[in-house]
């Protein structure tokens, strides 16, 4: 359980990285990328458990280190996505309101 613990700590690490390194981050709050990152590894943790990784005792590091490089790039994809989608909303809604 405290490798779990581990994993979900780390992942939140990252997606706070990802959200300190991103210039749009005005556009989403700043949970966002944590809680992606962290869903993402939580989840393939889960199967990593259910398909026995964890007590293979020559692979079982990688049970903690899949999910915790897995966050990063969720983390990411989730801030990018989000934020140019975003800003190009509140772009078209500030020139909608600039014209009326």
């Amino acid at each position: 359980m405290v490798e779990l613990v581990l994993l979900i700590l780390g992942a939140g690490a990252a997606g706070a990285v990802v959200w300190a390194a991103d210039k749009k981050r005005r556009a989403y709050g700043a949970l966002v990328p944590a809680a992606a990152g962290i869903v993402a590894a939580v989840l393939l943790w889960l199967v990593l458990m259910a398909f026995g990784l964890g007590s293979e005792p020559g692979v079982y590091f990688l049970s903690w280190l899949l999910p915790l490089a897995l966050s990063l790039p969720a983390a990411w994809l989730t801030a990018w996505f989000l934020g140019r989608r975003r800003s190009a909303a509140d772009l078209l809604r500030l020139e909608a309101a600039l014209r009326a």
